[in-house]
């Protein structure tokens, strides 16, 4: 059991999975909550069975300036070898990480995109190829993939990263839409792909107001 973040977010999308998928939302789904804060989650028949994140909210993807999952033994080379203060370790970890840290140049995946630093473009693969890996690893638990979901700041309005990562897998027969993608969905994906892609608005604040009015007398 892994406790995992963003449950408001997914909690808000899988209500919203049988409006917007029908059948699928029954089936394999992997949710991309992409933003500042990044994650993903895999839903089975609209139940989460897997998730990046864990304990804290540094675990798997790469985000805006976390540094996602690392080697832990770098936090004991910080500590035993460059005298860095566990106060040091975790500003670096939580603020100076990520795609600040590797671009140098911000947080903000529009800014990264529009860059034309080299550092800038290396950040957006890293971010891109960390979602791929951490997909494959969800796959295996679900045993298999019928959906994936963009949500959140990135996941929403940036589609070249929507693009990269549908295209990452085409090998499994995924095929993107691109005037969909470009026009933020709802559907990405053609009506041949073996993958089906979707874009759907996240809403925690909608979820904190329900779940609020509910314990109100």
């Amino acid at each position: 059991m892994r406790y995992g973040f963003h449950g408001l977010s997914y909690q808000a999308i899988a209500e919203r999975l049988p409006a917007v998928l029908g059948p699928l939302a029954q089936g394999r789904v992997i949710v991309a909550h992409l933003g500042n804060g990044s994650s993903l989650c895999a839903l089975a028949a609209g139940k989460s069975v897997a998730t990046t994140m864990g304990f804290t909210a540094l675990d798997g993807l790469v985000m805006g300036t976390r540094s996602g999952a690392i080697d832990p033994g770098v936090v004991l080379y910080l500590l035993e070898q460059k005298g860095y203060s566990p106060r040091q370790v975790g500003d670096l970890l939580y603020k100076e990480s990520g795609l600040l840290g590797v671009s140098g140049v911000s947080n903000d995946m529009r800014s990264l995109l529009a860059s034309a630093e080299p550092a800038a473009a290396e950040a957006v693969d890293l971010f891109v190829h960390r979602i791929l890996r951490e997909v494959g690893s969800l796959m295996m638990a679900l045993g298999g993939l019928d959906a994936i979901v963009f949500t959140a700041g990135i996941g929403e309005n940036a589609a070249p990263i929507r693009a990269r990562v549908m295209a990452g897998l085409e090998f499994l027969g995924a095929r993107l839409d691109p005037a969909a993608n470009g026009g933020h969905g709802p559907r990405i994906t053609r009506a041949d792909s073996a993958i089906a892609g979707f874009v759907v608005p996240t809403d925690e604040e909608g979820v904190i107001t329900r779940e609020t009015l509910g314990l109100l007398p």
